[in-house]
């Protein structure tokens, strides 16, 4: 077991009550939207966050190490569980020294884990939840879920559609319950596009993982078709840790990998591209790729799915595709390239219109609705970004 409790870093107990955040994974070096939203969130208010997480990557005051043990039978999520009650003493002192108040949980089967340590408790929900096709997490979270009105005390759903949560949840919280869209970093800024003739291929990416939810068999067949239908007009990108995946499919030739990015380095591929690409079937809150690339002036062809049409319908440079077909998504990749070539693209419009979800706005409204919590004064609004 690894544990900075320092006892010399912590805070004053008079001190602005600190937020823990309590994650399984490395969230500086896991890709993933639950990891982006601790890791900036970890980052970007340092005076009042501390995290619990298996981060060996990165050492800190604010940081208890959580020492997950491995092992390829039992998923991490309850091996963290157990992890956590194993060294619940050593984590409740870390929580007095950090002047921790207000407990947050990026799952709700963590929510358990509020009842070892005193402070108020938050559960967010990443999207709409498990996919159906995994039965039993699906059942174990919506499980947990019913848990969440006699347990915690503010739910927050990344996104705008509620289906992650079952509706009688919904009516139970009440007031407790709380929207927000993702936000960006602020080196992802807009630059112009970089420059397009009919005789260069427009650059696609592709960020994030490769999973199920994310309909990676439509992902592989539209390189294929673009390929097939309009060779020279497409040139493929990848920006994560799943490369493999396109080897397996025979693809790699035809897919430049740029590999896990951090921040500033992503904002640069994102820039050196045209236009960005999501296929996701189902699980999509508020994807964290979606506002960044936006934030640069990228373009991006999205699937028509509830929560990305209430964040994105109307925007200038989101084009939606109505069906998952990969000609489908070649039309509209081609029609986005017509449209650059014209002069009609503007990346700085773009980029405008997602300015409130700055991560120097969003992140301080956040940690004070959360901390807020502890004191007992915290209103229910949207946390619109």
């Amino acid at each position: 077991m690894s544990a900075i409790l320092a006892k010399s870093g912590g805070l004053p107990h008079d001190a602005a009550p600190r937020i823990a955040f309590f994650h399984q994974n490395d969230v500086f070096e896991t890709q993933g939207g639950i990891e982006r939203y601790v890791m900036t969130i970890f980052t970007g208010a340092p005076e009042r966050v501390a995290l619990v997480s298996a981060a060996g990557s990165r050492k800190s005051a604010r940081l208890f190490e959580v020492d997950v043990k491995s092992s390829g039978r039992v998923p991490r999520w309850i091996r963290f569980l157990r992890a956590v009650f194993a060294q619940r003493r050593a984590i409740a002192a870390f929580l007095r020294d950090n002047n921790v108040q207000t407990l947050e949980f990026s799952r709700p089967e963590y929510i358990f884990l509020g009842l070892l340590f005193p402070g108020k408790r938050a559960v967010t929900i990443h999207g709409t939840g498990p996919g159906p096709g995994n039965r039993l997490h699906w059942l174990l979270h919506h499980a947990c879920c019913l848990l969440l009105p006699f347990l915690a005390d503010r739910v927050q759903i990344v996104g705008r559609d509620p289906s992650g949560v079952p509706g009688v949840t919904r009516r139970l919280l009440g007031a407790r319950i709380a929207y927000f869209d993702a936000w960006y970093d602020e080196a992802f800024a807009p630059a112009p596009l970089p420059a397009l003739t009919k005789a260069k291929p427009l650059r696609v990416f592709y960020g994030g993982r490769i999973a199920p939810q994310k309909n990676p068999k439509l992902l592989f067949d539209i390189v294929r078709e673009a390929v097939r239908v309009a060779p020279g007009d497409f040139e493929f990108h990848y920006f994560g840790a799943d490369f493999d995946a396109f080897t397996r499919e025979g693809l790699d030739h035809l897919v430049i990998d740029h590999g896990f990015l951090g921040p500033a380095a992503l904002a640069d591929a994102m820039r050196s591209c045209h236009l960005g690409l999501m296929c996701s079937a189902f699980g999509e809150g508020s994807p964290y790729v979606v506002v960044e690339a936006l934030a640069c002036g990228r373009p991006y062809v999205l699937p028509t799915l509830p929560t990305l049409r209430a964040a994105y319908d109307g925007n200038e440079g989101v084009r939606f595709v109505e069906r998952y077909s990969a000609q489908d998504y070649v039309a509209a990749m081609a029609e986005m390239r017509a449209a650059m070539l014209a002069g009609r693209v503007d990346p700085l419009k773009i980029a405008g219109q997602i300015a409130p979800r700055a991560q120097s706005r969003a992140i301080p409204k956040l940690v004070a609705e959360l901390s807020a919590l502890a004191t007992d004064r915290f209103v229910s609004e949207p946390a619109e970004c």
